[in-house]
């Protein structure tokens, strides 16, 4: 039986993806997972490769969602990104990106907002 925390991030997940797909965006997997890290969607936005980290937060203040992602964090989608390349070489050719999309519920659990931040990381250079 999923917790709280996995089916919130599973409704996240559900509702990133239905918003991005209302956009143009076209899904291609979900929950990419190798060791510590994961992506948990991957879509094709054009001729883009993205990789979508969804934060979904209930009851917090506006904007915590998508200020929620680390540079820990950041480093590991970086990672995850790397061995999705790696285990599908032909995207490797496809321009890519790391996009955030952030899931905002009110304390009942209604949603409030969906803030979408494209290309939010990136390698550090």
């Amino acid at each position: 039986m999923p917790s709280e925390r996995q089916s919130l991030g599973d409704f996240g997940e559900r509702t990133a993806a239905a918003h991005l797909e209302a956009k143009g965006y076209r899904i291609i997997d979900r929950k990419f997972r190798v060791r510590d890290a994961e992506i948990d969607l991957v879509a094709r936005d054009a001729d883009a490769l993205v990789f979508v980290e969804v934060r979904t937060r209930r009851g917090a203040y506006p904007g915590m969602a998508a200020l929620s992602i680390t540079r820990k964090k950041a480093a590991k989608l970086l990672v995850a990104a790397e061995w999705y390349i790696e285990r599908h070489p032909d995207a490797a050719n496809l321009p890519l990106r790391i996009d955030v999309v952030a899931i905002e519920l009110a304390a009942d659990g209604l949603l409030q907002n969906i803030i979408h931040i494209e290309d939010a990381v990136r390698p550090d250079r």
